[in-house]
């Protein structure tokens, strides 16, 4: 049994602070076995991180969140890049196609472009049901409602844009701890979300480095 945060960003996301060598630090010292940096439509945190991964002793799955037409969808053992702004299922085709995962991050929350707020009809692999971000609240509750009914297995993630909050929710996965196994893990349901809520005063930072990113790109 292994323990993973499968949904981190770094720097590379554009709105989030920490390197990939920082998230591997902390991931470390808070005992975590892997980690899946997914920055919004780049690899490159995640190919930075799996060069870096064995100074660290944390394995790294290559991942990337990707932004489709109705929401967002993390590729989780991606090999290569994928075009943002496709469909959903054009996304998880193209995900398939690299025999990587479709999970579903954040489904039901609007304003973070989830993507079951508009299409549901999918054929995803997993659902992120616990996010550290709303660990009380309604949204990761009906996910969980959502994923149960339908025999689709769950995720546990921190989903951290600042570096303390890595591992602040995760997934015991029945697995050996390489990325082929754990997306093998993962894909046969052998998962349980873990976790607990991210600091409040984290979150404050990280609206309020939202907000400062979005006025410097309007200021240029």
């Amino acid at each position: 049994m292994i323990r993973i945060d499968p949904h981190i960003h770094t720097v590379y996301s554009g709105d989030a602070r920490g390197t990939p060598r920082d998230v591997l630090k902390r991931a470390s010292l808070v005992g975590l076995d892997a980690v899946a940096i997914a920055d919004h439509n780049t690899m490159k945190g995640s190919l930075i991180a799996m060069e870096d991964s064995a100074e660290f002793g944390v394995t790294v799955v290559p991942a990337v969140e990707l932004s489709t037409s109705a929401g967002h969808i993390v590729a989780l053992g991606v090999q290569e890049e994928i075009q943002r702004g496709l469909t959903p299922a054009e996304t998880m085709d193209e995900i398939h196609s690299q025999d990587a995962l479709a999970i579903i991050p954040h489904p039901f929350v609007r304003y973070r472009q989830g993507l079951f707020v508009n299409e549901r009809n999918l054929r995803v692999d997993a659902v992120e049901t616990l996010n550290s971000r709303y660990i009380v609240g309604y949204s990761n509750w009906r996910a969980r409602k959502f994923a149960r009914k339908r025999g689709i297995p769950e995720i546990g993630a921190s989903d951290a844009h600042f570096v303390e909050a890595v591992g602040s929710s995760f997934t015991f996965v029945e697995s050996e701890n390489t990325a082929d196994d754990i997306i093998e893990g993962i894909r046969r349901g052998r998962t349980r979300p873990e976790g607990r809520r991210t600091p409040l005063p984290l979150i404050v930072r990280e609206v309020i480095n939202k907000k400062l990113i979005g006025r410097m790109r309007n200021d240029i």
